[in-house]
Parts: structure tokens; sequence; C-alpha cells
């Protein structure tokens, strides 16, 4: 197939998911909507009207559990211990800085409800209200830094601008900023005793703002010009000769949206901005509750004298610090070669500025390093993210949950019988042989480690049910297939491809290139980027982008052309996030099969 022929077949699909997308959130079908979410992503120019309906109906946010950044559950004693609040650095439960001394930031920073002298006095309260927002403004502003170099250049010339009077301005940016601002104040006046003011919550409203325009009105027209999102240009990469660089733009200038599917979309918002950013927050910083599930196992092997030992919460998700210990021993595992000297070169001591990286890849989910691109599509899989609509399996992966609302979800799509259903029905990139056939919460399959241990035994005894894959063959064709594992986890092997993707550029680069690479990830999803950005373009002018970029990377020999396979993970051109997310379900794949293969062999 020609290079030319696969990109407009990837443009009709394209063009085919906007359209299915748009008509499964005209029939409200929000399982499906997180199906497609989870599998293939949103389209860019879509996610403002489905990330609220993913969002309403998410389990996590219908019972939600957050990290706290105010306690620290300490295994060894069963206990909570405070964090020193008083103290210029929190260090998190997993050990790293979360927020590094080259951040500039107070993290760490509460809503004071007494003085500290126990004084009720309400100039202390307005004072220190006073203090966290101009604290939160400064972080707010390092996203619009490069903004702000030319800015006073712009207002001088915008007299004799010919921009569109449609154009983003600076006011438009300080309402944007208040709008944020406003929003993370909400969230800890809920919040905050559980979980203080940090520098992450300024960075994931800026990351949500790139795709939920802050100053939506309740009632809109698709067609007006109020839908300003963040566009991710926080380098200033651009020429001082740009005076009217803004890091705002119109969503619908950037991702087109033909007029006829615009006026099938709702004129109306689900939640205001601040609603929706709480809800982002309770899936990305969710947490299962660490204590009562070793409470639990403790009480369910008490022959175990180290139980401690049979917490691998790696299907169901764990905590934030087993997160980061997983990530590690997935990487060792995989990448060797890779491990070994960034390990070297990259100081992971505790308090060290240089793991700044590891505090926004896990616990921001992407926010800061990742390319606004990359990340709404990472997003995509956490809003996404549905297990099996029924109670046992709900509170397997909630297990603090005491709410009964698996009513409502639905195990059938709506439109069940449609090519585009029937072409992607099985997609899910972390499936895992007989795991979707474990009753997942139903006894004795309540821990992590007792199906990690029934999936040894089919394995060891070769018990895999004959008729297990016809099962699964009926009952995918009537029935959404759900999520196996916590989107916690699948972000952790989504980072190790990730690296695996750049392992040759990582092992020829310096120090600082390592640490530049960490913390500023290239965008991963260049293809799929343009392609909507183009997708409505008429003639071949995606085509000749992509061919002309592709031409480029070519031999200039002729004869060489039979040498154009993949040899390593910095050979694919195709740039697509889709390729990223096969990579990291091969990894998912072959890690826990090494990890059954070494518990195999270690039985007696």
């Amino acid at each position: 197939m020609s290079k030319s022929l696969k990109h407009i077949k990837q443009q009709c699909r394209d063009r085919e998911l906007v359209q299915e997308v748009i008509e499964l959130v005209r029939r409200n079908d929000h399982d499906s909507l997180a199906y497609v979410a989870r599998t293939l992503g949103i389209p860019p120019q879509l996610r403002f009207v489905v990330w609220p309906i993913l969002l309403k109906y998410h389990p996590m946010c219908i019972s939600p559990n957050i990290m706290s950044n105010t306690v620290v559950w300490d295994p060894l004693t069963s206990s909570y211990h405070l964090t020193n609040a008083d103290a210029a650095q929190d260090v998190n439960s997993s050990g790293y800085v979360a927020n590094g001394a080259a951040n500039g930031s107070a993290n760490g920073y509460e809503i004071s409800k007494t003085s500290t002298n126990s004084s009720t006095s309400d100039d202390v309260v307005n004072e220190d209200m006073v203090h966290l927002e101009k604290i939160i403004l400064k972080d707010l502003r390092k996203y619009f830094h490069s903004r702000a170099t030319s800015s006073s250049q712009a207002v001088s010339s915008s007299s004799s601008s010919t921009a569109e009077p449609s154009s983003p301005t600076v006011s438009d940016e300080c309402e944007i900023i208040d709008s944020l601002k406003n929003a993370i104040l909400r969230f800890l006046s809920k919040w905050s005793r559980i979980f203080k003011y940090e520098i992450g919550l300024a960075w994931l409203a800026l990351g949500l703002a790139e795709w939920f325009p802050a100053l939506l009105p309740a009632k809109f027209d698709l067609n007006d010009e109020c839908f300003l999102v963040l566009n991710g240009r926080r380098h200033a990469h651009t020429s001082s000769g740009n005076n009217n660089s803004t890091s705002i733009s119109q969503l619908f200038q950037e991702y087109p949206l033909l007029d006829y599917l615009k006026n099938k979309l709702p004129s109306e918002r689900l939640f205001t901005f601040d609603q929706l950013y709480e809800r982002l927050l309770l899936v990305l910083i969710h947490s299962p509750d660490t204590a009562l599930e070793q409470n639990k196992i403790k009480r369910d092997f008490p022959q175990d004298s180290t139980h401690i030992s049979n917490y691998f919460p790696v299907i169901s998700g764990g905590d934030l610090s087993f997160r980061t210990q997983i990530f590690f021993k997935v990487f060792s595992t995989i990448l060797p070669e890779l491990y070994q000297p960034l390990i070297e070169e990259v100081n992971l001591q505790p308090n060290s500025s240089r793991t700044s990286w590891l505090y926004w890849w896990f616990k921001c989910a992407g926010a800061r390093s990742l390319q606004r691109q990359d990340r709404g599509r990472i997003w995509d899989l956490f809003l996404g993210w549905r297990p099996k609509p029924d109670h046992v399996t709900i509170n397997f992966y909630l297990n603090y949950n005491t709410k009964s609302f698996a009513h409502l979800y639905h195990k059938s799509p709506s439109i069940c019988h449609s090519k585009f259903w029937n072409k992607y029905e099985k997609n899910d990139t972390f499936w895992f042989p007989d795991l979707d056939s474990i009753p997942l919460g139903t006894p004795p399959y309540t821990h992590d480690v007792t199906i990690i241990k029934e999936l040894l035994r089919r394995n060891k005894y070769e018990e895999r049910a004959s008729d297990s894959n016809d099962t699964d063959q009926e009952c995918c064709m009537n029935s959404i297939p759900f999520s196996i594992i916590s989107p916690h986890t699948q972000l952790i092997f989504i980072y190790v491809a990730i690296l695996q993707f750049n392992e040759f550029k990582l092992l020829e680069f310096e120090e600082t290139e390592i640490a530049e690479f960490l913390n500023n990830v290239p965008m991963l999803s260049k293809a799929d980027d343009t392609a909507f950005k183009k997708l409505f373009d008429t003639g071949s002018t995606l085509d000749n982008v992509v061919l002309h970029d592709e031409a480029s990377k070519r031999p200039s020999s002729s004869s060489n052309n039979h040498m154009l396979i993949e040899v390593g993970s910095d050979g694919k051109s195709s740039h697509s996030f889709n390729d990223l997310m096969k990579m990291a379900g091969d990894i998912w794949r072959k890690w826990l099969w090494r990890e059954l293969e070494e518990n195999l062999n270690n039985e007696p």
C-alpha cells in the first residue's frame, strides 16, 4: 500500500471517528464514549463536550478517594504520619520531592482555618488567602512566560496590526488565569485538609484549559468565538518578530469542525470549569485505601507473617509509592541497557531537583512534562476507564467504596451493529490471556495476589478452558469490553514505552540532555495532530505534508529501499500515539508473563 493511500484511509477513519463520537454524544451513550476514549482517543475538536460526559459518570468521581499530601501511610508501623506542614519542601510518600527547589514555589500550602496561635482572627485568614492566591498566580503565569517576553512589544504595535478582531488578547489571558486560579481555590476549599496546594494543581488546571475553554458560558453558539483554549506554547520558540504570539487560540481554528457537525453538538455546558477541574483531579490523583487493603490482606492471609509482600496491586492499582516502584522494576526488566546508564546519569536521590520529572510523570499524570497533544490522549485513557459494571468488580478497584452505582452503566453499546463498532470492538491494548475470564472481586479473587496465583495455576497446569475463546467472541459481539487494569497502572507501561521508543537517543545523550528529555518529552503523536488539524482539508494537502516529511528521512539510494524496516524504536516514523499504546500493551504482557514465569519457577 502506498503511503498516500495509507494516509487517505487514515483521514477517512478519523472523519468517521468524529461523526461516530458526535452520534454517541447525541445519544448520551457514555459507556461507548468511554470505550472510544480509552482505546482510540477522543478527537481534539470534541474533548470539550466529551470529557464532561465521561467525568459525570466516572467511578472515581462518583466514589472518590484521592492521595494525600498532608499525611503519609507507613506500612511498617501500620499507621499514618502527618507531613511537616512548615517545611519549605514536602517529600511525598514515594520518597522524592513533590516540588523541586527549581520551581521557586511554596509547595504544600494549605488554606488556613485558624492561625498557628489558635487565633480566629479574620485578618490572619485573609492574609493567608492573599498569600496563597499570589503563589497560585505565580505558578500559573509560568505557562505564559513566552508571551510575557513580547507582550509589551505586541501592545505597542497593536494599533498597526492587521490581526483579526477575534484574535486572542492579553486581556483574554488574564481572564483565563483568573478562572484557573478560582478553580484551584474552590478545589482547595473542599479538599485542603487532605490535599494542600502544590504547583501540580496549577499545571493540571492549565492542562484542562488546553482542551476545555475556561471561559465557556452556560449557553453558547458553537459558531461564536468563545472557545478559547491554551495552545501549549509555553516555550519561546517563535521569533521575536511574531508580536501577536499568545498562549491561547480558538479551538475550532486550530482543529476545524464542519458547521453541520457543530450543529449536532449540545449548546449548553454540563459543568463549569471549576466543577470539571475538581472531577478531573478526583481521577488523576485518585488512590486506593492502602491501609484498608493491607488490613484485608492481613485478615485473609493470617498464616502469612509477611503479609506486606502480598500487597501487589498491579491490576487494581496501587498508591503513588507502589506505582513508582513498579515503574523502576519494569524499566530495569524491559530496558536493562538503558536503565543502568540513566540511573547513573540522573541522580535519583531523595530531595534532588533532578527527580522532579517523577513528580510530573506520576503524581500529575504528565502535566508540564508531556506535550499537550500526548497528555490529552493519556487523559482520554484515564477518563474513559471503566471496570465491568457490577458491584463486586467496582469494589475490587475502589476498595473503599460503599456506594451502589453499577446501574449507571450498560454492557451493550447503543449502536452495536454499526460498521464502526464492529471494526474496533476488540481494541483493548492492555488485554492479558485469561485475565478477562476471571471474575475480579468475587471470592477468592478479591486481591491481586490471588488473581496472579490463578493465572499461575492456569499456566502451570494448562487449564485454559477450550471454549473460552468462543465465549469471549460471542460476548464481545454483544457487549462492551471493559477495562481490566487500573489506568494508573497503564500509565506506567506507557512511560516505559516512551523510553523504549527513544532508547537509542537516550543512550547517546549527555546528562543535561537526559534531564531535559525527562522534563520535556518531545511530541509523540505528530501524525495524529497533523491529521486532526487538516481533517477536513480538500485535496492532497495532508498527504503532501506527510509524504514530504517521510521522504526527507529516507536513504538517498533507491537500492536501499528494501532496508526500510523497523530496526529500532527510533526507526519508526509514524509518530502515532496508537503505535505507542500498542507498544505499551506489549510491554505489559511481556513483563507480567516474566513475573508469572519467575513465580512458577520458584514454586516447589
